[in-house]
């Protein structure tokens, strides 16, 4: 009993002292100036909030990026959530594999492996999936008061930026909000372990599949974005985020929000924990293209009509999560049929030619 509680309180000084070190190391800005940067502040104060919107939604159109400084985010929130996530992934496998679901999709709980799209090699991290409902926890520590206070906090955030990104769209101000107020947000907690290859990368170059997400500072560098050809490296500063555009609302905005490819590239023998908040709507939400979109980008649909399960469900099955009831679902959908159509009408973004090219490329992609 002695010995294991002095690992045990060797191991919390470890993931205070880490924390303590990143926290400090991040405390100046690591945005290069081709990213966008903008101070929330212009929000706060009515008579600058236009300002703001103009400026947040010419960085999701230009890049699909943008670093938002001054949030007044909680930072202790921030701490705990850090902690509480190193500790769990610092813990034995057995332990951990007790949230571990494999016929969850990788929505909940664990997840061990995931590829991104259109690669066949897996990424080199593990992470945590957890809700704003219909969560596991494990019962031999407490990570469920952290986590749910961290994704109360972020929720909280999310909103303005909703606000300003449904009412460019021609909608009502809280038209994405009904959607994500009830919807599958997910907070994922990563851990990237040293690599044991100097070019292994952490995360493949990819997109996220959702509305957008809200990246707090990590504990470590590795994020990088693919921005007119060249990878930019990023890092995020105490008391900011990185935001970025996902694919559901580049969807919506029939392209005129860019969700573009980012990466996490390894750092020579260091680990690294991040923090992730992806912003989903409901199931049954649609994520056809708006009219005023259409407007703005000549025009022409160039992205299919699609609900949230449907788009989510495919990208599911291209990156190996999809049990067989959910690749069955993706078969008989209609999505890849109307993301055909668009491909063979030649007027398909270079987003949904990759994802046809991807579905033809696959075997494990067929309709059935």
């Amino acid at each position: 009993m002695r010995t294991l509680s002095k690992n045990l309180f060797f191991g919390t000084i470890a993931i205070t002292n880490l924390l303590a070190s990143s926290f400090m190391n991040a405390s100046e800005p690591f945005f290069e100036s081709s990213i966008p940067v903008i101070d929330m502040r212009l929000y706060e104060n009515p008579e600058t909030r236009e300002q703001f919107s103009h400026q947040f939604i010419k960085a999701l159109h230009e890049i699909g990026f943008c670093a938002l400084t001054h949030t007044g985010f909680d930072q202790q929130a921030l701490e705990k959530g850090y902690k509480a996530s190193i500790e769990f992934f610092k813990s034995p496998r057995e332990k951990k594999m007790e949230i571990y679901f494999p016929e969850l999709n990788g929505q909940r709980g664990l997840v061990i492996k995931e590829n991104a799209q259109g690669k066949k090699s897996l990424d080199f991290k593990e992470f945590l999936h957890f809700g704003k409902k219909k969560n596991f926890w494990p019962v031999w520590m407490d990570l469920e008061t952290p986590v749910k206070n961290l994704i109360q906090h972020l929720d909280k955030h999310s909103e303005k930026l909703q606000n300003v990104l449904s009412r460019f769209m021609g909608q009502k101000e809280d038209f994405l909000l009904e959607m994500t107020d009830d919807g599958d947000c997910v907070l994922r907690a990563l851990y990237y372990p040293k690599t044991p290859l100097p070019d292994q990368v952490w995360a493949a170059a990819h997109t996220d599949i959702d509305l957008f997400t809200i990246l707090p500072m990590s504990t470590e560098k590795g994020l990088e974005i693919l921005h007119k050809g060249e990878w930019i490296q990023v890092r995020v500063p105490k008391d900011a985020f990185i935001i970025n555009c996902g694919d559901m609302l580049e969807n919506m905005s029939n392209g005129y929000f860019k969700s573009s490819v980012h990466r996490v590239i390894s750092q020579l023998n260091k680990e690294r924990f991040s923090i992730v908040y992806f912003v989903h709507p409901r199931n049954n939400d649609r994520l056809d293209p708006l009219p005023k979109c259409i407007e703005l980008t000549g025009g022409v649909r160039r992205f299919p009509d699609a609900s949230h399960l449907e788009m989510l469900a495919h990208r599911l099955v291209e990156i190996g999560l999809a049990s067989d009831d959910l690749k069955t679902y993706d078969s008989k959908s209609g999505y890849l049929e109307r993301v055909e159509e668009l491909v063979l009408k030649g007027v398909a973004s270079d987003a949904v030619k990759k994802t046809y090219e991807n579905w033809q490329k696959n075997p494990g992609i067929e309709q059935k």
